[in-house]
């Protein structure tokens, strides 16, 4: 997968080549790679995977590596995001690169989204107010990417664990604009 947004070439990185945390990489396992690997365990035993992980930490405490491993070893689409690329000068460029690497990452599953210096490109909702600035669009894109209603029809007429057309079509709402 190559695009100039989102996406990265990434060499292959093995559990074995990062030295230590061996507590995290255990559980980055048990949360990601075990439902990819083991589906029917899981739904055996009633379970449902995590659908995202938030990793804290200083800089240089290897987040970006420890993911970059958890990608290799699920065999999965890795796209990264960071707020120096995001945002741009021009309405609306901003809010369209995070759905772009949202869509990018529905087309290419299963995928690992790994948004970078997250504190940077999101900021806190305001109480309300007629202005509207980048960051709170961005946010509010990102948002209804990760509760999936960004999902298009045509995606979710493709669905098969939906046999019964649960999914109606939604109509669009536009958000602060």
């Amino acid at each position: 997968m190559r695009s100039a947004i989102g996406l990265l070439d990434v060499r292959p990185v093995g559990w074995e080549d990062i030295g230590g945390l061996e507590d995290v990489k255990l559980k980055l396992k048990q949360s990601v790679e075990w439902p990819l690997k083991f589906p029917q365990a899981f739904a055996r035993m009633g379970l449902t995977p995590p659908r995202g992980l938030l990793l804290h930490g200083p800089p240089g405490c290897a987040k970006t590596t420890l993911v970059r491993a958890l990608a290799t070893s699920c065999c999965c689409a890795f796209l990264s995001l960071s707020g120096a690329e995001l945002f741009s000068p021009f309405v609306g460029d901003s809010e369209k690169v995070v759905a772009q690497v949202f869509r990018q990452a529905r087309a290419n599953t299963p995928a690992i989204v790994f948004l970078d210096e997250i504190d940077s490109i999101l900021g806190s909702r305001s109480g309300g107010g007629a202005g509207c600035d980048v960051q709170e669009r961005v946010l509010s894109v990102l948002l209804t990417e990760l509760d999936g209603v960004g999902l298009r029809t045509a995606e979710r007429r493709g669905n098969k664990s939906d046999p019964q057309g649960k999914y109606q079509e939604l109509e669009k709402t536009e958000t602060c604009l």
